[in-house]
């Protein structure tokens, strides 16, 4: 047991130490980070922690084999983003606050097994994995605004059929293809337009876009209390998305156009290495640590780039990040279970890049989560979560005309969710 307890404490201080020396800003980008209320308590730590049935489809396909019994979840989350933009141009300056309202985080989860001893377990998710949303008003005040309102909403869905086949007592495989449907709103629309300011599309539409992908996953039980899982996802690829709009003219040299187009967006390749120890009485702890590759992905990639001499939007310019988030669980009685975690994460939005989001400001630092599960009657059970994400900036510089600005990005937010989950 002491040694036990030294290996875990060693763990702990290597994680640790890549918390302290990575950079101090971070989001995890467009991607959620819990799936499902067990989930969103425990900061998203599942790769290596299979604990339900959310978060096992969601973060590793092969971990569906560990759960004790086939059970059927339905969860809904609302999140509530608190995003400031400021500026400064000269010797005007300003600063507004987003009214983005709630974001719907729904889920629904299956894991099922044709008895206790099979080799193979099946398993269904779908599942809001990604969202965001900003609202702007027109402020005349603030100059990276310059009297034009702006907003973004983006929701991704996805569809995970997933088989796991347990290889031996210790070792476990498992796939699952991908379906997603995402739909994305930036207004007024800078991808793929010329960074110049009205030229941008003004009252323009985008239909939903359809994309597919995979994620493979391995879980190895050392029968020591400890676990381990890795899970590699394929970018996810959309068809492009498609838009209608209007440029905003200025009289008759310069009347309003309208246009139409499409942008290549895709989502990200994500690793995660999950490590568990359930060797303390009554008592989980688990690690992730994960990689998003954002920028080798389109749409996120690029930036601003040249055309004939003209600079255009090819991108909202995104680096790849590092991720890692630490969970525990504590069976309090027979009838409650408590979780908390803690989730921190890089930043994906270099300063360069700081103009082109201000519609995406996903700069959140670090996040904390709590949340319960209480068994109503047996293999019923009701499970809550809260989240709460610290205030996070970026900053850089925005041109407008031969003079440069300052543009500062803010966003805090919090989500609450429930869940019921019946088993068998």
């Amino acid at each position: 047991m002491r040694k036990s307890i030294k290996t875990f404490v060693l763990i702990i201080l290597l994680v640790s130490t890549i918390f302290v020396t990575k950079k101090s800003v971070h989001a995890q980008g467009v991607m959620l980070r819990g799936i499902g209320a067990v989930n969103v308590s425990m900061a998203g730590v599942a790769t290596g922690t299979p604990i339900d049935s959310a978060g096992a489809l969601n973060w590793n396909p092969a971990s569906i084999s560990a759960l004790k019994k086939s059970e059927i979840a339905f969860g809904l989350g609302l999140i509530f983003p608190e995003t400031r933009v400021s500026s400064s141009l000269n010797t005007n300056s300003g600063s507004t606050e987003g009214e983005a309202g709630t974001i719907p985080n729904p889920s629904m989860s299956i894991v099922w097994r044709r008895n206790p001893n099979s080799a193979v377990t099946y398993g269904l998710g779908v599942s809001a994995i990604g969202g965001a949303a900003a609202l702007y008003s027109a402020d005349k005040l603030n100059p990276i605004l310059g009297g034009r309102a702006k907003s973004s909403q983006v929701v991704i869905f996805q569809l995970s059929p997933t088989i796991s086949y347990k290889v031996t007592n210790q070792l476990s495989i498992g796939a699952a293809p991908l379906i997603d449907l995402a739909s994305l709103s930036i207004n007024p629309m800078q991808l793929g337009q010329p960074l110049t300011p009205g030229s941008e599309l003004h009252n323009y539409g985008t239909r939903y876009a359809w994309g597919g992908g995979f994620q493979v996953g391995t879980f190895y039980d050392f029968k020591n209390h400890y676990k381990l899982g890795f899970m590699f996802k394929s970018p996810m690829w959309y068809e492009n998305l498609r838009y209608k709009g209007t440029t905003v003219g200025a009289g008759n040299d310069n009347p309003s156009k309208s246009a139409s187009g499409s942008f290549d967006f895709d989502l990200p390749l994500t690793l995660s290495l999950g490590l568990s120890y359930d060797g303390f009485q009554d008592t989980i702890i688990g690690v992730d640590v994960r990689y998003f590759d954002y920028a080798s992905t389109p749409g996120f990639d690029k930036g601003v780039i040249l055309n004939k001499g003209t600079p255009y939007v090819g991108g909202l310019d995104w680096e790849s990040i590092w991720s890692i988030a630490v969970g525990i669980q504590k069976k309090w009685s027979d009838k409650l279970i408590l979780r908390m975690g803690y989730c921190w994460n890089e930043n994906p939005i270099p300063s360069r890049s700081s103009m082109l989001n201000v519609a995406a400001p996903l700069t959140i630092q670090h996040t904390i989560s709590v949340g319960a599960t209480y068994v109503i009657v047996r293999n019923l059970e009701l499970s809550v979560a809260y989240a709460h994400g610290f205030k996070g900036k970026s900053t850089g510089n925005f041109t407008s005309g031969n003079n440069t600005g300052v543009v500062t990005n803010a966003t805090s937010g919090n989500e609450i969710m429930m869940g019921i989950t019946k088993k068998w």
